[in-house]
């Protein structure tokens, strides 16, 4: 179970990419021209896509002091109270990590501070153990996430221990239990002087408390596409875009006038009255239609901004509430949401004039309980300084449980203002077309790399939130041609679809991917040169030719069978050590079902968040055999009772939100072997278990006889 901080503010998985260094991804050729590419057999590669940014974790040990007319109470009350505290100092360690770590401006207070273009997720925050230490104080475990750039281990002022692993210490200011629970959205503690701008030189050293984090690098994720089959599945794209005041040159209303006139003096689109003078955001949206994998879509796209002396004056408080409303509509209802303007950690989008109004702000806080839709997919560009950390708020919006439905485009430092561009390009990502007028899907790294290609002198470090589960084959694939003889491109389909040179130059069809689960039973997906430059990456049979059939894979060899998110009281001690822990009794139970012993050496067990397990060199898992990995805990009487492997996850426990998550496994090279993503179904105090044990086809279902079966089959059985 997954620690909710008072803010309510959390990747999932995050892909980040920065720079504009050479593209894997194709570039599609004219119709009609002969300039396929060759499939290279694995191994032999000679280029590779390096983007410069990375996710991380810190982890540490910190207390919390409860009351001291609290000191006789009874240990139960006592950690009653704990528990209240530990989300308060978590926030308060997420701030000034980030105050450390984050980008300044020349002008700020603290600008000799810190400074590492890094920049925590606000609200990822884990409560891992609590000890007690005396009558009052209580000592907690925790972790943090956050990202910066793909060498930010070498700047860190880091000591590499005897273990290997990395430390280095955080200066954090002392916060009162009542001050650490004032988090009254524009009156939190973190607002006010000395912390606003904390740099620890200028705070007085009995404020200041010290903390030793140990930091690593996560797992990268995979790139894939924005999905456009579900964007475009009704005939209709609906998007909103959203411009903050700007307080250097009035750029929300020079850039919105800009996005208008682009729109419609090149772009084509219809506006709905005469001028963007005469626009307002009750006027409804410009409109165009595209071709779509060879089917027309409506592009909708709604303007947004302060406009002073009308009913959004951005300097007014009944602006501000209009402008929020507006916004709050558009993730309600739209399916595309643009904002450009203003933001930071904690502040979420900033849409007024935050000097004259509180009003017209989106804080991380609000993104988690406003009202979206759980059944849409939804694209989110968060274009403003320092938003990388609304990715993880929007993952816990029930609505968004673990990152469904949603792809959150964030940035991890300082972001242009000055340009227009962004929006451009972000817009274009949606219904740019090639030169014969269809739509042209990009992946999200093509999207990525051209955000930060806008400002050579910003390191703004783009990245996305929610990217597992995109597609990881082109959506205009037509998979039916795969393999069929071709001469050039348009022989195998529209955008998308290749005519390729597998070995002894055959030409067959096959189309672009990003990863092997993109491609069908018997294909991989293999680099392609052309010439002798790797340029994409497309599905080719296994065995390189389409003369022969390529070898039928057997599917995984090992599966997940049961997830255990959320123990209760009364059921809940799954690991069997006496004591019901919503973090130490979660599992994933895992079978082998395959014909023969399975080496699990490095393999990673992730959930939308980060890896959680790295399996031992060493481990085995033999035939039809079962594995469980609990969150922590003693887990001996489980394997003598059951007959299962148990380990216990003691370093990054499971992590397993209740409202909904993503559980992964994969390979020692990073492919994924299996993975489920489950709903609020998960958090009901019972497991979720396939229909039939050990089936690949079986879907995922509350467990039918109790409240969980670990390492057992669901009748009690043993494998």
């Amino acid at each position: 179970m997954k620690l909710r901080n008072l803010l309510g503010v959390v990747g999932v998985t995050c892909l980040v990419v920065s720079g504009c260094g050479q593209s894997s991804e194709p570039v599609e050729e004219q119709p009609g021209t002969d300039e396929s590419g060759t499939v290279v057999q694995p191994g032999k590669e000679d280029n590779f896509l390096s983007p410069k940014a990375q996710e991380y974790q810190v982890e540490g040990t910190t207390t919390v002091t409860i009351e001291s007319e609290l000191s006789s109470a009874t240990e139960e009350v006592k950690l009653a109270r704990v528990k209240k505290l530990i989300p308060l100092k978590q926030v308060v360690i997420g701030w000034f990590l980030n105050q450390y770590l984050v980008a300044k401006e020349s002008s700020s207070g603290n600008a000799g501070y810190g400074g590492f273009e890094a920049l925590t997720k606000n609200g990822a925050y884990e409560e891992l153990a609590i000890t007690k230490v005396d009558d009052t104080t209580y000592k907690f475990t925790f972790r943090q996430e956050f990202a910066g750039s793909q060498d930010l281990l070498s700047k860190l002022p880091t000591k590499v221990g005897a273990d290997g692993k990395r430390t280095f210490d955080l200066t954090i200011g002392k916060i009162s239990n009542e001050d650490m629970a004032r988090l009254e959205t524009n009156f939190e503690w973190y607002r006010e002087s000395p912390w606003s701008e904390f740099d620890p030189s200028k705070v007085d050293a009995s404020r200041l408390d010290t903390v030793t984090l140990t930091v690593t690098a996560e797992q990268r994720s995979v790139d894939g596409w924005i999905d456009m089959n579900r964007l475009t599945a009704d005939g209709k794209v609906t998007m909103g875009v959203h411009f903050g005041w700007d307080y250097h040159n009035n750029y929300h209303l020079l850039h919105s006038r800009e996005i208008y006139d682009w729109l419609v003096n090149t772009q084509g689109f219809k506006s709905p009255v005469d001028s963007y003078d005469a626009l307002t955001h009750t006027s409804g949206p410009l409109t165009k239609t595209i071709q779509a994998n060879g089917k027309p879509v409506a592009i909708e796209i709604s303007l947004f901004w302060g406009k002073p002396g009308t009913d959004v004056d951005p300097d007014t408080d009944a602006g501000g509430k209009v402008l929020e409303d507006d916004m709050r509509k558009s993730f309600a209802e739209r399916e595309v949401i643009v904002f450009a303007g203003h933001s930071g950690p904690f502040y979420g989008f900033a849409l007024a004039n935050w000097r004259k109004t509180s009003e017209g702000d989106l804080d991380d806080a609000d993104v988690l309980t406003m009202t979206m839709p759980s059944d849409v997919y939804q694209v989110v560009i968060a274009e403003g300084c320092d938003t990388y950390g609304l990715g993880e708020s929007f993952r816990l919006n029930p609505a968004k449980a673990g990152a469904k439905n949603i792809d959150v485009l964030t940035t991890t430092s300082f972001s242009n203002a000055s340009t227009a561009e962004g929006t451009k390009d972000s817009l274009r990502a949606i219904f740019g077309t090639d030169a014969a007028g269809n739509q042209k899907p990009l992946t999200w790294g093509e999207l990525l790399r051209d955000l930060d290609s806008n400002t050579y002198y910003f390191n703004t470090m783009y990245g996305v939130h929610g990217i597992d589960d995109n597609p990881h084959a082109h959506p205009y694939a037509v998979q039916a041609s795969l393999c069929k003889r071709c001469s050039v491109d348009t022989d195998c389909g529209g955008i998308g679809n290749k005519c390729t040179k597998l070995k002894n130059n055959e030409k067959f069809c096959t189309f672009l991917c990003t990863a092997d689960d993109g491609c069908p039973a018997g294909y991989k997906c293999m680099s392609v040169a052309t010439g002798s430059t790797i340029s994409s990456s497309q599905c080719a049979p296994t065995n390189l030719t389409c003369t022969d059939p390529p070898p039928v894979p057997a599917g995984p060899a090992v599966i997940i069978n049961e997830v255990f998110a959320s123990p209760k009281a009364t059921t809940g001690d799954a690991n069997g050590d006496g004591t019901v822990s919503a973090t130490n009794d979660e599992f994933v139970e895992l079978v082998n079902i395959s014909g023969k012993d399975v080496d699990l050496s490095g393999w990673k067990l992730a959930d939308s968040a980060m890896t959680r397990f790295t399996f031992p060199q060493g481990t085995f898992l033999g035939a039809g055999k079962v594995l469980v990995v609990f969150g922590g805990g003693t887990v001996d009487k489980v394997a003598t009772a059951t007959g299962a492997q148990c380990v216990a996850s003691t370093t990054n426990h499971l992590g397993l939100n209740n409202t909904g998550d993503l559980v992964k496994l994969s390979d020692s090279k990073g492919s994924v072997v299996d993975k489920m993503l489950y709903a609020s179904d998960g958090g009901a105090g019972v497991s979720l278990v396939r229909e039939k044990d050990g089936d690949l086809a079986s879907k995922f279902v509350p467990h039918p006889n109790k409240a969980h079966s670990a390492g057992l089959k669901q009748d009690g059985t043993k494998f």
